[in-house]
This record gives structure tokens, sequence and C-alpha cells, in this order.
């Protein structure tokens, strides 16, 4: 068994925007461009954005002019929430989103998922945490059950070290079921 340093693996918040996620086919294939690049998702779900967790999301943009066109659209309709991991989780996923702006991303990274998916500024197809600090704060909202410091204490130590696996009824990623000894455990 191979172990690797401890917390190789970051996680980050992803969203397909409502606009997006209405195209089935559009979620299937960000959801596998997901998985061959390499992502654990850990949590995944599909809903409505209510209009008090897309202020608290955007809260930042309010005194913008684009702000309530934003918003609006956020709650339009069913949005993909998703909690991934690994290696670089936050560059890796704004590098597949590609530029925010979908005209610029259509022309200096025309594989993006912007590129492919958005139609505009605002309806660009997807959305991601952009530091640290915002993926704490946006996978609290998105997530509230999911405990960021729990997950590296007690799970991340199987999905770095390959004991994991996606089960097709829930969507997700999820640990094998072997035993870590404590020292190991406490090793990492």
């Amino acid at each position: 068994m191979k172990f690797f340093p401890p917390h190789t693996l970051e996680l980050t918040l992803a969203l397909i925007k409502p606009h997006a996620a209405q195209i089935p086919p559009v979620v299937q294939k960000i959801k596998e461009s997901l998985i061959t690049n390499g992502y654990f998702i850990l949590r995944w779900r599909r809903d409505i954005i209510t209009l008090d967790i897309a202020e608290k999301m955007y809260s930042v943009h309010k005194t913008k002019p684009f702000y309530i066109r934003l918003v609006s659209m956020m709650t339009s309709g069913p949005a993909e929430s998703f909690v991934l991991a690994r290696e670089n989780a936050i560059k890796h996923w704004r590098t597949m989103m590609g530029p925010t702006r979908v005209l610029e991303s259509q022309y200096t990274h025309p594989y993006s998922l912007r590129s492919l998916y958005g139609t505009s500024n605002t309806r660009n197809a997807t959305h991601g945490a952009d530091s640290l600090e915002s993926m704490k704060n946006e996978v609290s909202i998105f997530f509230p059950d999911f405990d960021v410091d729990a997950w590296y204490e007690d799970e991340e130590v199987y999905f770095r070290n390959g004991y994991s696996k996606f089960d097709e009824d829930l969507q997700i990623h999820v640990k094998e079921d072997i035993a870590f000894p404590d020292i190991i455990k406490n090793c990492n």
C-alpha cells in the first residue's frame, strides 16, 4: 500500500448554472469531464438555488451593475452543485471553465466549458471557487452538512491513496470500506 504526503488533495465547489443545467447532455458531458480530469465528486445535488443562497453567494458583487441580473439568473431554475476533490482542484477547475467572459473564452480557450456551453457573461455555464477561503464559504452555503475539516481528518486519506469508488446510484465517489490503522491515519 502506497501512502502519499498529507493533504495532497484540494477541495473546490463547482456549479453548473441553470441555463446549462436544463440541458441533460450538457450536464452529462460536464460530469464526464470532471471524472476524466481526475476529480472525485464528493457531494452532488440538483436543486433550485434560493434567493437567500444566491445573495449570500454573490454578496461580493452587490454593488456591481450586473448583480441583479446574476442573482435572477441563478434563481431561474435548477442548478447542479458539486463538492470536488483532486490535486490543485481550484486552479484546475478554473482552467477547465475558462475565462468568465464567453467571447474571450471562445477566442482564447475554445475547448473550455464556458466556451462550449456559455451564452453570455452572466450565463457562462459554470461557477467555481477562486480561493481556499471562498471554497470553504461556498461549500458551507451549498452543502451545510459537509464539514471540510472533518473530511480532511477522516476521509481524505482514502481518496488520496486510491481507496474510493464511484457509486452509480448516488452519482458520487465514496470511500471504500477498509480500515486504516490509527497509526497510518495519524501520520497523515
